[in-house]
């Protein structure tokens, strides 16, 4: 009979770890576990619950440690326990940090293992968040970089119980798009002040004013921030940039956006890997990256660049510049990091990993 595991997601727009769960429900072996979702609200994730025919249910997750929270949730924390008893549940999965608390006690309370995963940045491993977010008491902490789990494992009683998966990306047509003496440059992901996009456009204004045929494409959202984008829409004006630089919005044909630039650029201060990257990397782009710990453990000179957007020599501009005098050379990068991505971050890895856990806690208990 299939174990029935019931994963936790906070919101269920699309994004990083959205996608990483679909992919996983995509390749999960139904015949060993029966998966059901909990989610705060509607959206691209639940369409693709019910594409899947996975059973889904609306939770009200809240922010974890916060007074005004408290009330919302213990009383969460007794619908998840309801939850778990009724639908004779075997295991929990927080599929990110933010709902792994109120997971945990609620698992707990009832007596079946908890797994939460993490996939942000350092900065989130301090002592005070380890304890927030009760990473000591899960049965297993999946991380998505080593940097990661050699941070947090000294922390914990059991160092043991982290492990290291990867994200997964699916693989689609590589469609590179030429188009001449254009160079273009993409940044992906919802735009607000910790994914940095504000510094990679202020760092690439040089290689912007170099060329009017150097294009700069901002793709993700704004609702987090509106008055951060409206910040850089000034600057664009000031410098007459109207026409280089370009405000996609949310997007779902990445691929085919992916398939139209030249590299990709990922500042991020809030991830150990941005998922972003192993797409970029998967669709044959070449990519420039922020010095954020763990990114060396997929970006490497043969794929890619990895800068430091404080450095006053401005190494992102040099590696635009470096694009743009020898593309023939970033092509071949882009090939590289194509096969790379292609062997080391697929969905079918991070997926069999993941059930290995499962089976793994789930054995031992």
């Amino acid at each position: 009979m299939p174990r029935r595991v019931l994963i936790a997601q906070k919101f269920a727009s699309l994004g990083g770890a959205q996608k990483s769960l679909v992919h996983h429900l995509e390749l999960i072996d139904r015949r060993r576990f029966e998966p059901r979702v909990v989610v705060s609200n509607e959206g691209w994730l639940t369409r693709e619950l019910d594409r899947l025919r996975v059973p889904w249910s609306l939770m009200p997750f809240k922010h974890w440690g916060n007074l005004a929270s408290l009330p919302a949730n213990v009383l969460l924390v007794r619908r998840l326990r309801a939850y778990i008893r009724r639908h004779a549940i075997d295991l929990m999965h927080a599929n990110e940090h933010w709902v792994g608390p109120a997971c945990q006690i609620a698992a707990s309370k009832e007596g079946i293992p908890a797994v939460c995963q993490f996939r942000t940045g350092l900065e989130d491993l301090t002592p005070r968040r380890v304890r927030k977010y009760r990473y000591a008491e899960f049965d297993r902490v999946i991380v998505v970089a080593d940097v990661l789990r050699r941070s947090l494992a000294p922390q914990l009683e059991h160092p043991d119980r982290v492990a290291v998966v990867r994200d997964g990306v699916e693989p689609f047509p590589n469609r590179r798009h030429q188009h001449g003496s254009r160079r273009i440059a993409i940044t992906i992901g919802a735009i607000y002040e910790v994914k940095g996009q504000a510094k990679v456009l202020e760092r690439a204004l040089p290689w912007l004013k170099a060329s009017r045929r150097h294009y700069l494409v901002f793709v993700g959202g704004t609702r987090k921030d509106p008055a951060y984008v409206e910040k850089m829409k000034r600057v664009v004006t000031r410098h007459s940039l109207g026409r280089q630089v370009r405000f996609l919005g949310p997007r779902e044909d990445v691929p085919r956006l992916l398939g139209m630039a030249d590299a990709l650029v990922a500042y991020s201060t809030v991830e150990g890997i941005p998922r972003v990257v192993m797409e970029a990397m998967l669709a044959g782009l070449p990519v420039i990256v922020s010095n954020s710990a763990g990114m060396e453990e997929v970006v490497d000179g043969e794929v890619g660049r990895i800068v430091d957007f404080d450095d006053a020599a401005n190494p992102l501009f040099a590696a635009l510049a470096e694009m743009s005098a020898n593309p023939e050379k970033w092509r071949a990068m882009g090939r590289r990091g194509a096969a790379r991505a292609a062997e080391r971050y697929s969905t079918h890895a991070m997926s069999k990993a993941i059930q290995g856990i499962y089976n793994e806690i789930l054995d031992g208990r």
